[in-house]
């Protein structure tokens, strides 16, 4: 593995850890009981539905990444791990040990080509090189505050308020090539976005002004659409390479007394998830695996006949057949 490929996937596992695993970290220590009828994540390789679903890690893991046909995350000691998609077993890196991984603050989001990166500084935004050099001011005094970056496309950098069931959040593009900046959807209360591998499309997650309602909807070619009879957030989603079809773990229910999303990512409560396959243009829904635990993090094999997972029970890595 290159420095920069590493540095590249660095950043971008970081950038999940800060929207995930952080989270986790002040959640102090996993959970001891599991969904009634679901999967005993408490014993890992302690499976009650067969042989298709397999532990992967030999721990909690931070967060995960696909690169090609490589599944890569870090473990709570800093280490990096990879894993081949035909394998079971992963193996640990050469790479050293990042040490406090999961205290690290990591303010860059870099490009989809790996060629750039974007970063605040104070109340600016700015991009430059991978290596920190050519320095662009894009904006000197942004007026959006506690946003979360992303780099969706080549021109495009998604400026998302931090989710909230208590506020209102929106999503805007700023084009890196002008600093022009256009909102794209707004306002709606725990606004969560999850790109499509080519970054023109999304879906987005968002509840009422309570915290309560949510529902899952989809953004292409500049049209809005419901995703009904689907509840869920799109941190229990992933995109397919096809751009069109997405994969989420889906509640069998949400707590009647919940604020979505805000006690969702406290864990103040366990869910029991059904797996769907969701076509984002005809809204075509399939049942794909029943009471799976409560799961984040999707990761979706090129074949679509294995989907990785991490459990919210424990924090260790999982490996679904689903072919």
């Amino acid at each position: 593995m290159s420095k920069k490929t590493f540095y590249i996937i660095l950043t971008a596992l970081i950038g999940i850890i800060i929207i995930g695993g952080i989270i986790w970290y002040f959640m102090l220590k996993p959970k001891e009981a599991a969904p009634a009828g679901g999967i005993d994540f408490t014993v890992p390789g302690q499976i009650k539905n067969g042989a298709n679903l397999k532990v992967i890690s030999e721990g909690p893991i931070l967060s995960l990444i696909k690169n090609n046909e490589v599944i890569l995350f870090y473990d709570f000691k800093g280490q990096l791990w990879q894993l081949n998609e035909a394998e079971e077993k992963p193996t640990l890196s050469s790479q050293a040990p990042i040490e406090n991984l999961a205290e690290i603050i990591w303010p860059k989001v870099i490009s989809a080509d790996g060629k750039k990166i974007v970063y605040q500084r104070n109340n600016g935004l700015f991009t430059s090189d991978a290596s920190g050099k050519n320095q662009k001011t894009l904006i000197s005094d942004l007026k959006l505050k506690d946003i979360i970056l992303k780099w969706p496309n080549t021109n495009n950098v998604a400026l998302i308020g931090k989710p909230s069931g208590l506020a209102a959040g929106g999503l805007w593009f700023l084009d890196v090539r002008n600093s022009n900046i256009r909102k794209i959807i707004g306002d709606f209360f725990g606004l969560e976005a999850l790109f499509s591998p080519d970054g023109n499309s999304f879906i987005y997650s968002y509840v009422d002004q309570n915290g309560r309602d949510l529902r899952l909807a989809v953004y292409k070619n500049g049209n809005q659409k419901i995703i009904s009879n689907i509840s869920t957030l799109v941190d229990k989603c992933v995109w397919t390479k096809d751009l069109i079809n997405i994969f989420c773990a889906v509640p069998k229910s949400w707590p009647d007394s919940a604020a979505l999303p805000d006690d969702y990512y406290k864990n103040a409560f366990s869910t029991s998830d059904d797996i769907w396959k969701i076509n984002t243009e005809t809204g075509e829904k399939t049942l794909i695996f029943q009471y799976i635990g409560g799961i984040s993090n999707l990761v979706v094999s090129n074949d679509e006949s294995h989907i990785f997972f991490i459990s919210k029970e424990n924090q260790f890595l999982y490996k679904l057949i689903i072919k």
